[in-house]
């Protein structure tokens, strides 16, 4: 894929790929009634920054220069993800939508951020959330299990119809377990910082993972000390859960009081929930696995969290990822209360790994499956026959002019078309036409 100053263009096979892999998409998300909408590509600078403030003013693309005699595009820019004009749709049509709101959305977005692989300042993103509006407490915990399924499908299907020999690992993991852990231990007041040093574990060492904690805990306070606290969250984030064995965690705390551990209990049990419900819908145990260490989306999810990487490759950071999130409207409009699960693909860093893997040269002979050659003297029954063929959805080309027979075959080996399509003079009489299998060189008379 090439990049032009940080944005994608991809050559024709390239294109055909993602539009494969668009249909793969958009087959699984429809099959599931996940329904399709699109918002604009601009969003208002106040939409945009309502939930992470000035943060946001490094990733955005502003669009005044579109137009500077028009003031007021000012006060637009380019959306940098799909879930915040989602939150501004939602409100706008809640009149108009049935709850609980399965939605599905492919669309580009554009981030201001540093060229490297994987990630681009232009890139598709393909979502899927259902969310509902909290008139009373719902959790939906299923919902959480569909949408891992439908990603979990999504991707196989993709694997499948490229043939690539890969495998992924769905890690899952509960942000109120982690809170409910260190809450537990009596360090509620330094989760947030505590999560931030969680987030990084595997970006750095397992010394500096260790100096890090000691350096955030350290208090004279704690009844216990800093180096046993830091040694209980290690063994946290290290401690290889499943499904039987995720309940000991209520052990690894120690000492607590009674209504912390019943919380912890209670979070666990609500991850194991979702698990069960994933393991029914359709996807096999090795394929997803607890991950105590994944704490993404910091300010924004609440509950459920998953993240996708292809396995053996983790530099290419994570293929897709998603959650439960609560008061999902509440910075746009805090007198309402929706909540809701869904995830992102990550379209353009996936084809980044796919181009790099993939025979392109193989893969770009899909284009048509016939040429039918021009020869001048049987012109009109050959376009005739293109016509016929076309018809029958068959993908068939018709050579523009009536040139050397040799270019015309050569024009199909560069293309990877299968058959050439012969229609002699003489053919007509016995009304038949020549099929050259280009692979083979063999061919076959076919009647008309």
């Amino acid at each position: 894929m090439l990049k032009v100053w940080g944005f994608s263009e991809l050559k024709p096979d390239q294109k055909i790929i993602e539009e494969e892999i668009f249909d793969i998409v958009k087959k699984n998300y429809r099959q599931f009634w996940y329904t399709p909408i699109e918002t604009p590509g601009v969003e208002r600078n106040e939409v945009l920054t309502a939930k992470w403030g000035g943060e946001v003013w490094n990733q955005i693309l502003g669009v005044y220069w579109l137009a500077q005699w028009a003031s007021d595009l000012k006060k637009y820019s380019l959306h940098f993800d799909l879930t915040v004009p989602f939150a501004r749709y939602v409100l706008d049509y809640r009149g108009e939508l049935t709850f609980p709101f399965k939605r599905s959305q492919i669309q580009k977005v554009w981030r201001w951020e540093r060229q490297q692989r994987g990630r681009s300042r232009e890139f598709y993103q393909a979502d899927i959330d259902v969310i509902w509006e909290e008139l009373e407490w719902k959790d939906y915990l299923f919902y959480d299990s569909e949408v891992i399924n439908i990603w979990y499908k999504t991707y196989l299907e993709i694997f499948e119809k490229f043939n690539l020999n890969l495998k992924i690992k769905i890690n899952i993991n509960n942000k109120k377990i982690i809170s409910g852990f260190i809450g537990a231990l009596g360090l509620w007041e330094k989760f947030t910082e505590i999560s931030i040093v969680i987030d990084n574990k595997e970006k750095i060492s397992a010394e500096e993972f260790e100096n890090k904690l000691i350096e955030v805990c350290r208090d004279n306070s704690w009844i216990i000390s800093t180096e046993e606290l830091v040694q209980k969250i290690i063994d946290f984030t290290n401690f290889e859960a499943n499904y039987e064995n995720i309940d000991k965690l209520v052990n690894m705390v120690g000492n607590a009081d009674l209504q912390s551990l019943q919380e912890l209990e209670k979070w666990i049990s609500e991850l194991k929930t979702v698990l069960k419900n994933a393991y029914l819908l359709w996807i096999d145990k090795e394929n997803i696995i607890i991950n105590l260490w994944i704490i993404r989306g910091l300010d924004y999810y609440t509950g459920t969290i998953f993240e996708t990487f292809i396995e053996w490759d983790r530099k290419l950071w994570s293929i897709a990822s998603g959650g439960r999130y609560e008061d999902f409207t509440k910075h746009l409009d805090k007198k309402t209360k929706f909540s809701g699960v869904g995830f992102s693909m990550w379209i353009t860093r996936f084809e980044d790994y796919l181009f790099e893997k993939m025979d392109m040269e193989k893969q770009a002979k899909t284009t048509s499956e016939y040429l039918i050659i021009n020869f001048e003297q049987t012109i009109e029954e050959s376009l005739k026959l293109y016509n016929n063929l076309s018809k029958t959805g068959k993908k068939v080309e018709f050579f523009p002019e009536s040139d050397k027979l040799k270019k015309q075959f050569r024009y199909a080996d560069n293309k990877g078309i299968k058959y050439c399509i012969l229609l002699w003079e003489w053919e007509l009489e016995k009304w038949v036409y020549t099929m050259k299998n280009m692979e083979t060189g063999e061919s076959e008379e076919i009647s008309l």
